[in-house]
């Protein structure tokens, strides 16, 4: 199609923005003699029917009659680029260009394109730059040059600086003479990927698991309650493992010829599969997702309909009622060309993804992106050569420390035509080192799960990383990057629960951190228990103080706060503020710094309105230690401010 379009435009016309016509040193198709168009149309007519020996006959007979007839080079060119000889086909570009320098600029582009094919990347910056230099380009061709001129700029500095690339094939209990492709993993390490059935690229898609032990991956497994005799593919598994989207096309209730479906694990099981529905699905083609760590977000790809035109990464945000947003298009990502396989990494911050509209070395290339301060994702960055070549890369899985990534190739040695392989991820191109925590709200009276409201918040820029509300199992996943965080878990009719994790250590990587918050009803007698219960005193573990001082550190204010709020929301508490000290100084010095200390919350929330009368004081030194003060950790344990109800 495009050597019939480039002989159409040189035979019928010469208003396509391409063809300048100038003096007459040399002869066109366009100020031709008519005998000589008439040859020129009979030349063409060969061409078409790739008969290019008598192509080239006639084309010749054109040049003996009239040397300086350009098209006849043009045309000669195209013949020797389609029999492989770019070296002719080189000369003759050149050729045409050296009689009519303005007549055909898109010579430029046929020089580029072969010198690209050549991996002459200065010769084809140098032709490029000169076409662009024309006036009245074809938008396309305009689009065309700059993504052959960001390839060209790219692959050399590419192939000299290498990046470290290893792969290992995960082996016999995850790959086998089947397709495998499109990894995707839990936080704990389960993997779900597609596989295909039968020869070649039409077989039956499933979806298998397999989960990393100490021993190595186990043998796959089918997900039979996902699969049906039906294609499922193109999936993503949350971080937290209870929630599978993936890809389902053609069947009769479908929005378009392909669309996302979902379910979700409960009690272990996958409940039936459902289409996740407007407006993620469209009448266009929807697929490839990729859910956000804490599943309030999902990425996909939309194409037209039955995934043709250009593909582009789209998001759509979960609402406060729990429904889907409408999708937006991930615009700073996007090209006129491709973008396929968005995969966000459990940090929340990092995203990689195909294209082949980026520069790089050829078809689909492997691209990471970072999410900046303004809510966009920032330039993409190619992961480098050799993990792209001039071959199609793409669906990258990173796993939550973001060392290993999973990749599908086909490369030699395989076991099938396509297999999964893990490698260790360049420096340049990691996440960030995530940790997480599994938590669990409960009744601190009945014990049993409670759905809350959770809120965390990054303690160095006191801003709120994550809201969100857990299940009626009270169960939640937080993935969290390595940091210092204050947690407060709250529900109406409860008094607020309150953690604090330091989530800076290596080890805070290897596991998760378990948590069990335990909410104590405003009123006791009610929903929780009709018997009298003693309360215990809860420890804000998020208010700090200065070293040997009652004054207020900043980040306090967000915790104080909330209780503040708590206050407010319930007119009739009464609360006792608590201060403790470690047992390091003399006693009453510690004393008097813990009533200094419980003073100081107890100012802070005057000030901010809440009336004296509903407050007290007390500082206990270090009379009342929950922890032995042996160790720093158990001292740094004693030195609390606590709140308890009167």
């Amino acid at each position: 199609m495009h050597l019939k379009y480039i002989l159409f435009l040189l035979v019928f016309t010469a208003s396509s923005g391409v063809v300048l016509i100038g003096q007459s040193d040399y002869t066109t198709a366009v100020n031709a003699s008519k005998k000589t168009k008439e040859a020129y149309k009979k030349a063409y007519g060969y061409i078409l029917r790739k008969d290019y020996k008598t192509a080239k006959k006639e084309l010749g007979k054109l040049l003996k009659k009239d040397p300086t007839f350009v098209n006849s080079y043009i045309q000669l060119g195209y013949i020797a680029e389609a029999e492989q000889d770019l070296n002719t086909a080189t000369n003759y570009f050149k050729k045409a260009l050296e009689l009519a320098p303005d007549y055909y600029p898109k010579s430029y582009m046929d020089l580029s394109r072969i010198a690209m094919k050549e991996e002459a990347y200065e010769d084809v910056v140098t032709y490029l730059k000169k076409f662009l230099s024309f006036d009245k380009i074809h938008p396309n061709l305009v689009k065309i040059a700059n993504k052959r001129l960001g390839d060209a700029e790219f692959r050399p500095k590419a192939l000299a600086n290498p990046v470290p690339f290893d792969p290992k094939n995960l082996g016999t209990r995850i790959n086998s003479d089947d397709r495998e492709y499109f990894p995707s993993i839990t936080l704990e390490d389960e993997l779900v990927f597609t596989v295909q059935e039968g020869q070649g690229q039409r077989g039956q898609e499933d979806l298998y698991r397999s989960q990393c032990t100490e021993n190595g991956w186990e043998e796959r497994q089918p997900i039979t309650s996902i699969n049906t005799p039906e294609n499922e593919a193109a999936q993503c598994i949350s971080a937290d493992g209870k929630l599978l989207v993936f890809t389902v096309c053609n069947r009769r209730e479908d929005y378009g010829s392909c669309d996302l479906y979902y379910s979700k694990k409960i009690n272990g099981k996958w409940t039936k599969p459902k289409n996740i529905g407007a407006p993620i699905n469209s009448k266009n083609w929807e697929s490839q997702p990729s859910i956000a760590p804490n599943s309030d977000a999902i990425y996909f790809v939309r194409g037209g309909a039955r995934g043709q035109g250009d593909k582009d990464i789209f998001v759509s945000k979960l609402q406060s009622d729990g429904t889907w947003g409408i999708p937006e298009n991930v615009s700073e990502l996007n090209t006129p060309y491709d973008e396929s396989s968005p995969s966000l990494h459990p940090d929340g911050k990092t995203l990689y993804f195909s294209s082949t509209g980026h520069p790089g070395m050829g078809g689909f290339d492997l691209f990471v992106t970072r999410m900046q301060d303004n809510g966009k994702w920032g330039t993409p960055m190619n992961l480098g050569y050799p993990i792209n070549t001039e071959k199609q890369e793409e669906a990258l899985a990173v796993s939550r420390k973001g060392k290993v990534a999973y990749l599908a190739s086909d490369r030699l040695g395989g076991y099938g035509s396509m297999d999964l392989y893990s490698f260790e991820l360049p420096e340049s191109s990691r996440p960030a080192a995530v940790t997480y925590i599994n938590g669990i709200t409960l009744s601190a009276t009945t014990n049993l799960p409670v759905a809350a409201e959770i809120e965390i918040i990054n303690l160095e820029t006191e801003k709120v990383v994550l809201q969100l509300q857990t299940s009626k199992r009270g169960t939640f996943i937080a993935c969290l990057p390595v940091g210092q965080y204050a947690l407060n878990a709250q529900k109406e009719g409860y008094l607020f629960f309150s953690a604090n994790y330091n989530l800076t250590e290596e080890k805070s990587l290897d596991l998760a951190y378990r948590l069990e918050a335990k909410l104590q009803p405003v009123v006791y007698g009610t929903a929780d228990s009709t018997k009298k219960i003693d309360r215990e005193p809860i420890v804000l573990e998020n208010v700090f103080f200065a070293t040997a001082s009652a004054e207020l550190k900043s980040e306090s204010k967000v915790e104080l706060n909330k209780l503040k709020a708590l206050l407010e929301t319930n007119k009739t508490l009464k609360i006792q503020l608590n201060g403790h000290t470690d047992n390091v100084g003399k006693p009453e010095d510690n004393l008097k710094l813990s009533e200094a200390r419980a003073q100081a919350v107890m100012n802070y929330l005057i000030e901010k309105g809440i009336d004296a009368k509903r407050l007290k004081a007390k500082g206990f030194g270090e009379t009342k230690p929950k922890y032995s003060n042996d160790s720093a950790s158990g001292r740094a344990g004693n030195r609390r401010t606590e709140f308890e109800v009167l």
